[in-house]
């Protein structure tokens, strides 16, 4: 053991008591050091994982992710880094504006051996039809598995906000959370910030956005919840400053010839 490198024992609890599986955590974010900085900071952001915006950090693993990249004035870069980093991104020489920070994971797998785990799962992201839909289609109440992906996004803002052209976008994200602007712009008296829910690049109705709001960080997290109107858009309250984190899940049963009974996709966004 005491031979094992730092990095080496990293990739070893990331693979183990990090894995969403066995925490029984729920949300995944990317946490930049800050979310407003000066011209010429450097940035660092980690991969979080955990409930109720808490959680362990997770390190940089290539062969967990799809992409993760910083989209901002100059275009689209890619997040390089090394298996075992901590933070899983180091960001220099920005320009100013608005940084958008994004993270595709791959697909992990999770067996669910009681089935009270995942009801309370669909219920508590607000996917109750989910349990109906599996009785219906007469599949085992244990046994069965979810095959999850993880969709990840961040808003930095570096130097001073222009509103015509800080503006947050869809990335190419399958599930995605927008902001209409961006939080360093809201305007005199504005105490909402509006965000649009997409799957597949369309909008995305009926769906519940998680709102996690953390203005002390020895306190933990305030939650409300809102629902997505017909064109997948919902107003999120800002009203004091400090970090908030989003999050929405879309659940689906998956086709009939997969190893896994449902797919599910994780979408957040941090301000």
């Amino acid at each position: 053991m005491a031979g094992m490198s730092v990095r080496f024992l990293i990739i070893i609890l990331s693979a183990t008591l990090l894995h969403p599986a066995l925490s029984g955590a729920h949300e995944y974010w990317v946490e930049p050091t800050t979310h407003v900085a000066t011209p010429g900071d450097t940035i660092a952001a980690n991969l979080n994982v955990g409930q109720d915006y808490s959680g362990t950090t997770y390190p940089y693993l290539a062969d967990r992710l799809v992409r993760f990249w910083v989209t901002n004035r100059a275009g689209e870069q890619d997040i390089k880094g090394f298996t075992g980093d901590v933070p899983a991104a180091t960001l220099r020489d920005l320009p100013e504006g608005l940084q958008i920070i994004s993270y595709a994971s791959t697909t992990d797998m999770l067996a669910y051996k009681k089935w009270e785990r995942f009801t309370s799962y669909v219920t508590y992201e607000g996917n109750e039809w989910a349990i109906a839909a599996h009785k219906a289609a007469g599949l085992p109440l244990t046994g069965f598995s979810e095959g999850y992906r993880r969709y990840a996004k961040a808003l930095v803002q570096v130097g001073a906000p222009q509103p015509d052209r800080d503006i947050d976008q869809a990335v190419g994200l399958p599930l995605e959370l927008v902001a209409q602007g961006s939080p360093y712009v809201l305007g005199p008296g504005q105490s909402a910030l509006e965000v649009q829910l997409l799957w597949q690049g369309a909008s995305l109705a009926d769906r519940r956005i998680n709102i996690f709001r953390r203005f002390d960080l020895a306190e933990p997290a305030a939650l409300t919840m809102v629902t997505t109107d017909a064109k997948g858009r919902a107003m999120i309250p800002v009203t004091e400053a400090g970090r908030y984190l989003l999050s929405a899940v879309r659940i689906e049963l998956a086709p009939e010839d997969a190893a896994q009974t449902w797919d599910s996709y994780w979408a957040s966004l941090t301000f």
